[in-house]
C-alpha cells in the first residue's frame, strides 16, 4: 500500500511539474513573507490551523497555556489539579504525548516523558498561538498523531518602541506581574519580557470520594514561577538572523488528593529549563537557505517527606535532560507556484537521573523531502521523511494533502492521507523497574476530509464554517497501565482506532462602533482499543471525552469590551475502569481601555467558573471553584 501511495503521489507531482514549466520559471516572484515564513508554516497550509485570537491571549495573560487552550480551542486538557499542576494537551482523541509543542519551530516536549507540561508556559508570553490539528508526522516527526501547537514571537520591521507592565491579582492569593519591552526598525526587531507569579491556591472543593461528600480546603498547594523570554531578529542585506532565549523556574507544592480524610501532602516539585537558539535564512536566486541550532536543558526535582515530622525524604528524585538540535533546510522555487524542499536534522539527546541505570544518550538524524504546488484551483503538498535513531528504528513516513477551492470565495475542500509514528520516551524505555527497553514504536495511518465555508454574509453579519472528519489507525499504542500495588508500567496495548468530527462556526457582526463576535466549537470523538486479543477490545481509551463544546461571545463598544465563555466536557474513563464526571464551566470577562498623556492603559476583570462547580479532570485531583481576577496593562 505504501509503494502504491508513493507512486501515485510522485506521478501526480511530476505531471504538475510539467504543467508548471509552461508558466515560465525564469520570472519568479516570491513574496517576502514566504521567505521569512518558517518551514513548518509553509508546508502546513493545507492543514486545519486555528490561530488563537489576540484578545483571548491578552485576557488570559495571567494564566498558563493549558488554561488558554482549555477555554478557547477543541483541545482536551488533562490536569493533575490547577495553578501550576502538571497539565498536558491532547487533540482529536490522542494523548499529550501525541501533541508536539514548538517554540519558534523548536520542539519543547519533555525528552523524558514525551509530553509538554503546559503549566510551565505562560499564555501571554507569545504574539501568536496556533493549533494545527492532526499535524503531519513526516513534517514534524515523532508524536504528532493529535496535532501540534506553535508558539512564536514574530518580528516587526516598522520603526516603533514600547515598554509596559501587566499585573493581575485574583482569588486564592494569586498574583502575576510581567514587564515587557519592544523595539524595531527596518533592520532590527527586539522583544523581551520578565515575569513572576505566585499563588497560595488554598481553594475549597467538594470531595466526592469521601463519605458524605464533605467540603475540604486544599493545603500545601503553593506555586511560584519566574522567568524571562528574549527574542532578537536582524535583517542585514537580506540575511535574516534570529536569536532566542527562554529561562524559567517553577516551584510547586503538590496538594493532597481527594479521598477519605483531609487532603495531606508533603510533596514538592521544582522545574527549571533553559532554551536558546540561533537561526539564519537567506534567499539566493531561486534557492531559500535556512539553518538553525538550538540547545535545551530541563531539570526536575521531586521530593516527598512523607510526614510533618520527617526531616529527611521518603522520595528524592532528580531528572535532567540536555538536547542539541540542528536543522538545515534548502528550498528551490521552480516557479512562484511550485517549490521543492530538502531538510536535514541531527539531534544529540541525553538523560541524566539515578532513576536510570546510568546516564542515557542517543543520536538521531532525519531527512525530509517536501513538495508544494499552488495552481489556481488550490494547494497540493507531498512530504516524505526517514529518521534514524541509535536505539530504535523509526518507519518511513509519507503524506499527501490538498486544499481545493471548490467554489472560489465560497467553499474549500481539505483532504489528507498520511502516516504517523511515536518512538518510546526515555522514561518508557529506561526507568528503573517500570521501564521496558523492548517497547515498540507506535505507527499507523490517518485520514482527514474537511469542508470550509469561507466568510459569507448571513444573519446580518459574516459567518464562517469549518467541518472536519478524521480517522486514525494506530498500531502498538504505548500507555502506562496499573500493575501490582502502586506500580505502573508502560506497555504496547495493541491496535487502536481514533475517529470523529470537529465543527467550528464563527459569526461576526459590526455596526458602527459596536462589534459582536460569536463562536461555537464542537468535537465528537471515539477512541477505542481495536485489538481483538485484548481484554479491553472496543473499550474507550482513558481520559478521552466523547464530546467537547466551546462557546464564546465578545462584545466591543468603543473603549469597553465584555465577553462570556463556556466549555462543556463529557464523562471520561480511567485506566483503572472508573469514571470521571463531565463538567460545564462558564467565565465572564470585562475590560476598559483609555489613553493618558503618558501611557495606554487597559483595566480587566474576569470571573472563572461562574457557577462554582466542583469538578475534577483527572480522578482524585480537585479543581478550583468560582474565582475572581482583576488586572491592569500599561504600555508607555
Amino acid at each position: 500500500m505504501k509503494l502504491k501511495f508513493l507512486f501515485t503521489v510522485i506521478v501526480s507531482f511530476l505531471s504538475f511539474g510539467v504543467w508548471s514549466q509552461t508558466l515560465g520559471v525564469d520570472t519568479i516572484r516570491i513574496e517576502s513573507i514566504d521567505i521569512v515564513a518558517p518551514r513548518l508554516q509553509h508546508f502546513s497550509s493545507t492543514e486545519k490551523t486555528v490561530q488563537i485570537d489576540s484578545i483571548l491571549i491578552q485576557r488570559y495573560d495571567g494564566k498558563d497555556l493549558s488554561s488558554l487552550l482549555q477555554k478557547t480551542s477543541l483541545v482536551n486538557i488533562s490536569s493533575n489539579g490547577a495553578f501550576g499542576a502538571l497539565a498536558t494537551a491532547g487533540m482529536r482523541g490522542a494523548s499529550g504525548t501525541h501533541t508536539s509543542v514548538n517554540w519558534n519551530g523548536i520542539p519543547v516536549n519533555s525528552l523524558t516523558t514525551g509530553s509538554a507540561d503546559l503549566s510551565l508556559i505562560n499564555a501571554g508570553s507569545f504574539d501568536q498561538v496556533q493549533v494545527i490539528y492532526g499535524a503531519v508526522g513526516s513534517l514534524y516527526g515523532s508524536g504528532t498523531l493529535g496535532g501540534a501547537i506553535e508558539l512564536s514571537n514574530t518580528p516587526d520591521w516598522k520603526k516603533k518602541s514600547s515598554v509596559g507592565l501587566n499585573s493581575e491579582i485574583g482569588s486564592f492569593s494569586n498574583t502575576k506581574t510581567k514587564l515587557f519591552g519592544k523595539y524595531s526598525n527596518k533592520w532590527i526587531s527586539y522583544s523581551g519580557q520578565a515575569f513572576f507569579q505566585y499563588g497560595k491556591n488554598d481553594f475549597s472543593y467538594t470531595d466526592f470520594h469521601d463519605f458524605g461528600s464533605p467540603t475540604e480546603r486544599l493545603n500545601n498547594n503553593e506555586n511560584r514561577a519566574f522567568g524571562t523570554i528574549q527574542d532578537l531578529h536582524l535583517k542585514i542585506n537580506e540575511h535574516y538572523i534570529d536569536f532566542g532565549a527562554w529561562y524559567q523556574v517553577k516551584e510547586k507544592n503538590i496538594g493532597g488528593l481527594m479521598g477519605i480524610g483531609a487532603p495531606i501532602s508533603y510533596q514538592k516539585q521544582r522545574d527549571s529549563s533553559f532554551k536558546a537558539y540561533i537561526g539564519w535564512k537567506k534567499l539566493i536566486g531561486k534557492f531559500r537557505l535556512e539553518a538553525k541550532s538550538a540547545y535545551l536543558s530541563d531539570y526536575l526535582k521531586y521530593t516527598d517527606r512523607g510526614s510533618a515530622t520527617n526531616t529527611g525524604y521518603k522520595i528524592f528524585s532528580e531528572i535532567e535532560s540536555k538536547r542539541w538540535l540542528n536543522d538545515v533546510n534548502l528550498r528551490y522555487y521552480f516557479s512562484d507556484k511550485w517549490s521543492v524542499d530538502i531538510n536535514g536534522k541531527y539531534n544529540w539527546l541525553k538523560g541524566i537521573t539515578n532513576n536510570y541505570d546510568g546516564n542515557i544518550h542517543e543520536n538521531e538524524s532525519r531527512a525530509t523531502l517536501a513538495a508544494k504546488y499552488t495552481p489556481l484551483i488550490g494547494t497540493f503538498i507531498f512530504t516524505y521523511a526517514k529518521e534514524w535513531n541509535s536505539e530504535v528504528n523509526p518507519p518511513e513516513m509519507y503524506s499527501f494533502s490538498s486544499l481545493i477551492h471548490l467554489f472560489p470565495t465560497i467553499i474549500d475542500i481539505r483532504s489528507k492521507a498520511s502516516t504517523h509514528y511515536k518512538r518510546p520516551t526515555f522514561n518508557e524505555r529506561y526507568w528503573n523497574i517500570s521501564g521496558n527497553v523492548d517497547l515498540k514504536s507506535e505507527n499507523g495511518w490517518n485520514y482527514e476530509l474537511g469542508v470550509v465555508m469561507l466568510s459569507q454574509k448571513a444573519l446580518y453579519g459574516d459567518i464562517t464554517l469549518d467541518f472536519n472528519a478524521y480517522k486514525a489507525l494506530n498500531d502498538d499504542l504505548i500507555a502506562w497501565q496499573p500493575g501490582s500495588g502502586t506500580l505502573w508500567k508502560p506497555i504496547n496495548i495493541g491496535k487502536t482506532v481514533i475517529q470523529g468530527v470537529d465543527i467550528e462556526a464563527t459569526h461576526f457582526l459590526k455596526v458602527k462602533n459596536n462589534s459582536l463576535r460569536t463562536s461555537l466549537k464542537y468535537a465528537c470523538n471515539d477512541a477505542y482499543n481495536n485489538d481483538k486479543e485484548s481484554d479491553n477490545y472496543k473499550k474507550t481509551l482513558a481520559y478521552r471525552p466523547h464530546h467537547i463544546v466551546k462557546f464564546s461571545s465578545d462584545y466591543l463598544f468603543g473603549k469597553w469590551e465584555f465577553g462570556i465563555l463556556g466549555t462543556v466536557r463529557s464523562n471520561t474513563n480511567t485506566w483503572e475502569g472508573d469514571q470521571v464526571d463531565g463538567n460545564m464551566l462558564i467565565d465572564l470577562n470585562g475590560g476598559y481601555r483609555f489613553d493618558t498623556s503618558f501611557a495606554k492603559i487597559k483595566l480587566t476583570g474576569r470571573v472563572e467558573n461562574l457557577l462554582d462547580e466542583s469538578y475534577e479532570i483527572v480522578r482524585f485531583y480537585p479543581m478550583p471553584g468560582r474565582a475572581y481576577y482583576f488586572g491592569v496593562n500599561v504600555i508607555f
